[in-house]
């Protein structure tokens, strides 16, 4: 059973699923930032913008958790929003951060969405309905999988 297991993920990683994530990430990058060129941002950028909303502010901490990278990208990301008009630190003490979008940043916010659902959209127009089920399906297990051996891993 485990020697099963082993060559069907082998057979897995070996074959349909390249474990090279550079060229999917340079395709993703280039599509998203040809789309939101204008709104100054890159396309790691638009990730925090995304992340943000308009009226509750997100201290540092938050943003950093909620996009899982180092506090210094988040930094950098951060100030490069504020520094374009697409976010405000709405916070009364000058050291902390509750960083909340503008009005630009959310119409930046939009344009973002709409890159990213046109890249879903073209990505997944091939798949048939049973297929894009038994995808939603198969990604839901391994999920499940994942928040099961989070709960053991490292501990």
């Amino acid at each position: 059973m485990v020697e099963e297991e082993a060559a069907r993920s082998r057979a897995f990683l070996g074959g349909s699923f390249d474990m090279n994530p550079q060229p999917f990430k340079s395709f993703i990058s280039r599509f998203i930032t040809e789309r939101i060129g204008e709104t100054g941002l890159t396309e790691s950028q638009a990730v925090f913008l995304m992340i943000l909303d308009d009226d509750r502010g997100a201290s540092l901490k938050e943003v950093t958790e909620r996009v899982c990278v180092h506090k210094s990208l988040t930094t950098r990301a951060v100030k490069h929003l504020l520094g374009a008009g697409l976010a405000a630190n709405i916070a009364e003490s000058g050291k902390e951060h509750s960083i909340v979008l503008t009005e630009k940043g959310m119409e930046a916010k939009m344009r973002v969405s709409a890159a990213f659902d046109e890249l879903f959209g073209i990505l997944m127009e091939d798949l048939t309905d049973e297929e894009f089920t038994a995808m939603e399906r198969a990604l839901a297990k391994i999920k499940r999988k994942m928040e099961e051996l989070s709960l053991t891993v490292g501990k």
